[in-house]
């Protein structure tokens, strides 16, 4: 039988205990790797890290978790080398920090740019570079970001959002065009109305609700899981050849609602 099969494979992803992130772990570890993953260190998401850790360790699976500032460019390059240290290698990078919050172009400030920008873009290149030495010396490497189809339609009111996402086109074009021959692969992944607990909080209401399936041609929100099989794909054998690529994993959304 056929197969996602990621057995020694030795994966960090950033942003993994919450919504996507924590179904891409959860998957990844399933199909055989370790997975290191960072938080925030938010008090209130300890106990739900403590459950995905002691579910992934019942299931006879391995990972570990990290509170670590997202923009800590040198905490970073850190973490990755006590990864390499500790496990010989890093096979995979998967860069999942995010943070959506609309607001009026007019009314975000100078520092609220910067900071967002920080976060939604700066975190995966600090992380592509904190893995790049190490997957560079293996020759090997698998680094996805995870972007969101706002890049395709402008979103639905966060502008620097949108600003950061669309930036990841050019890390993941750089990093294809630069180690793609040294055997290190990029790809972009994004997601749209993936049900997760933010999403769920935003539509609330009924009728929002009704309105955002009707966009959907698949007629149901999206998983967690549908990301995270998908990251694994891309992150197993069978995505060797995959590079370059800006995949949506959105039910159809983006082209159904196209003008």
């Amino acid at each position: 039988m056929i197969k996602i099969d990621l057995t020694g494979k030795v994966v960090l992803v950033l942003g993994g205990s919450r919504g996507i992130g924590e179904g891409i772990v959860r998957l990844l570890c399933r199909a055989g790797a370790l997975v290191v993953f960072t938080h925030t260190g938010n008090r209130e998401y300890q106990a739900s890290i403590a459950a995905l850790l002691d579910e992934i360790k019942n299931e006879g699976e391995r990972a570990e978790s990290v509170a670590l500032d997202a923009v800590d460019a040198a905490g970073t390059v850190e973490l990755a080398g006590k990864i390499a240290e500790k496990h010989g290698k890093i096979d995979g990078l998967v860069c999942n920090v995010g943070k959506n919050q609309a607001m009026p172009v007019e009314q975000i400030s100078p520092q609220s740019w910067a900071e967002n920008i920080e976060l939604n873009l700066s975190s995966a290149f600090y992380g592509i570079q904190a893995v790049l030495p190490h997957m560079i010396k293996a020759r090997f490497g698998r680094i996805i970001l995870v972007g969101s189809t706002a890049v395709y339609d402008g979103g639905s009111g966060a502008i620097d959002y949108v600003a950061a996402k669309a930036g990841m086109s050019g890390l993941m074009a750089y990093i294809c065009r630069t180690y793609a021959r040294r055997g290190i692969t990029s790809n972009i992944i994004h997601p749209s109305a993936i049900a997760t607990e933010l999403l769920m909080v935003r539509y609330a209401d009924e009728d929002k609700k009704k309105k955002l399936l009707a966009e959907i041609p698949a007629g149901r929100l999206g998983k967690p899981e549908d990301i995270a099989g998908l990251a694994a794909f891309l992150l197993s054998s069978w995505g060797d050849y995959i590079c370059g690529q800006q995949i949506a994993a959105d039910g159809g959304r983006t082209l159904f609602n196209r003008q």
